[in-house]
């Protein structure tokens, strides 16, 4: 009598969560969940940003996927600050279940009333951050 083995095999699938982490940030984003909408996580030493859905934007930018959120409008003349993340293409093959992911974070600063002048607007600082992907099933 033959025995039979059973594997437990998967298919290569894209990450589609992510957890990431660099210098008094924290990120966590979800390409969907639950209700279908994006979710992004936001943390820092003066602020905590959840944002669902069209909070997020996402921008194929050839190297990944660029996916930004406002953490402070410029409402009532104060300066606008954005976080964006480069989401790195990335492959879970076979069983793996994680995979290590390296990559940047922006915060742009805009200002909040323009004075007619010649200069640059926006200011940007980078953040390397480290951390994981994973594939989760909504």
């Amino acid at each position: 009598m033959e025995q039979v083995q059973h594997t437990q095999q998967r298919a290569d699938v894209s990450p589609n969560h992510f957890e990431l982490k660099g210098k008094d940030i924290r990120v966590s984003f979800s390409e969907t969940s639950f209700t279908g909408e994006p979710l992004m996580q936001y943390r820092d030493r003066q602020r905590q940003v959840n944002a669902r859905g069209d909070e997020i934007r996402q921008v194929d930018v050839g190297i990944g996927k660029l996916v930004t959120i406002v953490l402070q409008s410029n409402a009532a003349d104060a300066e606008s600050i954005q976080f964006s993340v480069l989401i790195p293409h990335a492959l879970l093959t076979g069983t793996d279940r994680r995979v290590s992911i390296n990559t940047l974070g922006i915060t742009t600063r805009g200002p909040g009333f323009i004075v007619p002048t010649t200069r640059q607007f926006e200011t940007y600082a980078e953040v390397r951050l480290t951390g994981e992907a994973s594939f989760v099933v909504s």
